[in-house]
Order: C-alpha cells, then sequence, then structure tokens
C-alpha cells in the first residue's frame, strides 16, 4: 500500500465549527493525513435558568402525558441532572418507564437505554418532523411533553398544537456563540479563497451561525459560491444537520450513519472518488 492510500487527505484542508468533541474529530482527520483547521461556531450551554427547567419538570409530572418525546441524548441527561437537584429524578424516570416515549434519533434513544427507559417508537430520519407525524398518524391525542434541544422547532409544535395536542415542553440546554475573536471571520474568508477542501458541521445551527458569520464578514456570496461550485466541500452530520445547507443550494457529503467515524470515512471515500 502506498502513502496516499494509507493518508487520503494528504494535502487537503479540513476545517472544523464544533465546539463538542473537536479534538477527537481534528484527531480522527490528522490520522488521515489532513491539515485541520478549528473555528467552533456554537456549544451548548445548560439552560439559563434552571428554574425554568425544574417548572416546566414540575408541570410535566402533575400532567402525567400520555406520550413523552427525547429528541436528544444529551438533552435527556441534562435534564435528569437538573431534576436530581430537587430530587425530581426518580419521579422523572419512573414517569418516563410508565408512558410511552418516542427518540428523534439512534442517540436519544440509546440514552434512554442507558437509563432502561422503553423506547416505543425511534426515528430514522433524526428530523423531530418525522416523530410528529408518528404522533399524528395515531387514533389518540392527549398530552405530549416534548424535551426541546437548543433551537425550539416551533414549526413542529404547532402541528402538534392543531392537530389537537396539548404540547407541554422543557429546555435543558441552548446553544451559544463559541467563536473566539475573528477565527469564524477568517474561516470565512479561508473557505472563500479556496483555501480550505472540507468544512465540516455536527449540528445545523452551526451552518447557519458561519453563513451569519460570513455576511457579517461581507464574504457571503463568495462563501456560498465556493461551497456550490466545489471548492471546498461541506459536510454534514446527518440530515438534520444539513437542512441549512440544502436550503442555500450547497450539497454536502453526508454519511450514511450519522457518527463521527463514518463521516470521517465518508470524507476519505469522497477525497479518494475524486482523485480516481
Amino acid at each position: 500500500m502506498n502513502a496516499h492510500a494509507e493518508a487520503p487527505l494528504t494535502g487537503r484542508t479540513v476545517a472544523i465549527t464544533a465546539h463538542r468533541r473537536a479534538d477527537e474529530q481534528a484527531g480522527a482527520f490528522e490520522r488521515q493525513g489532513a491539515r485541520v483547521l478549528h473555528a467552533p461556531a456554537l456549544k451548548l450551554v445548560p439552560a439559563d435558568q434552571d428554574d425554568a427547567v425544574l417548572a416546566a419538570t414540575r408541570d410535566i409530572l402533575a400532567s402525567r402525558p400520555e406520550t413523552v418525546v427525547i429528541t436528544t441524548g444529551y438533552g435527556l441527561k441534562r435534564w435528569l441532572a437538573v431534576a436530581e437537584t430537587a430530587d425530581l429524578r426518580d419521579d422523572l424516570v419512573h414517569l418516563l418507564r410508565e408512558t410511552a416515549v418516542y427518540a428523534r434519533g439512534a442517540k436519544a434513544k440509546g440514552q434512554l437505554q442507558s437509563k432502561q427507559i422503553p423506547c416505543e417508537y425511534t426515528g430514522q430520519s433524526g428530523r423531530t418532523s418525522e416523530i410528529v407525524d408518528a404522533l399524528i398518524a395515531r387514533d389518540s391525542r392527549g398530552t405530549v411533553a416534548v424535551q426541546v434541544h437548543g433551537i425550539t422547532d416551533e414549526e413542529q409544535l404547532t402541528r402538534l398544537s392543531d392537530a389537537g395536542f396539548r404540547v407541554l415542553t422543557v429546555a435543558p440546554y441552548q446553544w451559544a456563540s463559541a467563536d473566539e475573536g475573528s477565527r469564524l471571520a477568517d474561516l470565512t474568508r479561508s473557505i472563500a479563497s479556496g483555501d480550505v477542501d472540507y468544512v465540516t458541521f455536527t449540528a445545523a445551527p452551526a451552518a447557519d451561525a458561519l453563513f451569519d458569520a460570513a455576511r457579517a464578514a461581507g464574504t457571503y456570496e463568495s462563501l456560498v459560491s465556493a461551497l456550490r461550485g466545489g471548492h471546498c466541500t461541506a459536510v454534514a452530520i446527518g440530515p438534520v444537520c444539513v437542512q441549512p445547507l440544502e436550503e442555500s443550494d450547497v450539497l454536502a457529503v453526508v454519511p450514511e450513519r450519522f457518527r463521527l467515524g463514518a463521516m470521517v470515512r465518508a470524507v476519505c471515500d469522497h477525497a479518494r472518488a475524486e482523485e480516481a
């Protein structure tokens, strides 16, 4: 095996917009020969007021919803941690074990399984709309509690309300800017000038944040042109993450499995195909 086959990303530059697990992602790409740039766009932060999370938890416990929707594994973990501070964790786990729980995707289901909480339905696409479709397709309505994630999908909550559900929400965490100095603005210039081969996204809001930074820096048109023209290839870890890119008519590499390792392999395969 020659050196090029061993390191398919040799001579390529990969930009990482993630904050969480960024070192792990960078190491994986560097082992494939890539030069890595890191410009974190957003980071997960606990809800500004845990009192609001606890109030929502008490409301959900008192309402005894027929269904609970878990949209993210981290959201469930954080929700239970906040509940524990007020001695509500056992009550919350008991409720989740006694009601119908829908998981938006595999990570949410995995976190449920780790807590021995049965999962009645797991989405395959990773989209909240799929879960809402499944709920609306049922004959029963009643109360549904939704653990919302970072940026609330108001459209899907409205669909549930319009379909006759009473909707309760709890938001254990939010998104906040992770940009330090001018790294994100500098990244938009590097992409626009053709100095970046791949830019990776592990959350949809990170793509929006990059576009916003480009608008502020006056590089939006040239950045989008580079992404659309293939001078820089966007990489999204799943179907939810890719939505802001698709809305901007940017094609992206999306791995079949929504995992970091699969994303790295997909980039390597793309690079090999370009060289073929």
